[in-house]
């Protein structure tokens, strides 16, 4: 059985995750519609500091499944 405080960090981390991949969906419309240059740049970084926080928080999302 889980504890209530692993229970209620997989919730948070689920909201968290739900909300990144609503802003990556937002960033891949932003990048289609922009030009090539410096702006496009920074979409791009700022794409890749999402997925990177995606992927961390998935792997903590894992090791709290574990531990139920």
């Amino acid at each position: 059985m889980a504890s209530p405080v692993v229970t209620w960090q997989l919730r948070k981390i689920g909201a968290r995750l739900r909300a990144r991949r609503e802003e990556l969906e937002v960033i891949a419309e932003q990048l289609m519609a922009l030009e090539d240059g410096a702006d496009e740049e920074a979409m791009q970084r700022h794409r890749g500091h999402v997925l990177a926080e995606i992927k961390r928080l998935e792997a903590k999302q894992d090791a709290l499944l574990e531990r139920m």
